[in-house]
């Protein structure tokens, strides 16, 4: 269903607590999945942000985010306090924050992909739907590391990926790891 501007808008305009609803609820813990109403559920990444949101449920609530085009700047201030650019993370939760879901088609796109979530001001959440390859927990391991590292920077010297955290979705599982402290 296509909105015009004045449509959105006028979304925009309720309440926070209007603009959302419950997309799904966790049978056990109680925590909700949120779904902007704007959101685009043709997309062809809302299938796997979905599945992520709803495994965040287990501990957390998560609302699932619209697209706000940049020129709307009341909408993206009060959808998106604290993310000062044209960024339009995916979820956010209690518990994390902003979530941005990356799913790449191979394990030489992952770090790339989370450090394009990095610069959306949240933390990645790289999923294994779309890859052409199993998972293993080690390799897992060393593309957190490679993430985390000192290598993992760009042309300044500054790192890529600024965020403390990192999150995989795999095999249907969140799994969370935390950067070192030196």
């Amino acid at each position: 269903m296509k909105l015009t501007p004045a449509e959105k808008e006028a979304i925009y305009a309720l309440p926070l607590s209007e603009q959302f609803r419950i997309a799904y609820m966790h049978p056990e813990s109680g925590f909700a999945v949120y779904q902007h109403l704007l959101v685009d559920t043709q997309a062809p990444d809302y299938a796997q942000i979905l599945a992520v949101a709803k495994a965040y449920t287990v501990e957390t609530n998560c609302w699932i985010n619209p697209e706000i085009m940049p020129q709307a700047v009341a909408a993206r201030q009060k959808l998106y306090p604290g993310i000062t650019d044209n960024s339009n993370p995916d979820l956010k939760t209690d518990k994390y924050g902003y979530m941005d879901v990356k799913s790449p088609q191979n394990k030489k796109k992952i770090v790339k992909n989370a450090n394009i979530a990095c610069k959306q001001g949240a933390i990645a959440v790289l999923t294994d739907l779309m890859l052409n390859e199993d998972m293993k927990h080690k390799m897992i391991l060393q593309l957190t590391d490679k993430i985390f590292s000192e290598q993992n920077r760009n042309h300044f010297g500054e790192p890529n990926y600024t965020q403390d955290q990192i999150h995989w979705f795999v095999k249907g599982r969140l799994l969370k790891y935390n950067r070192s402290k030196k």
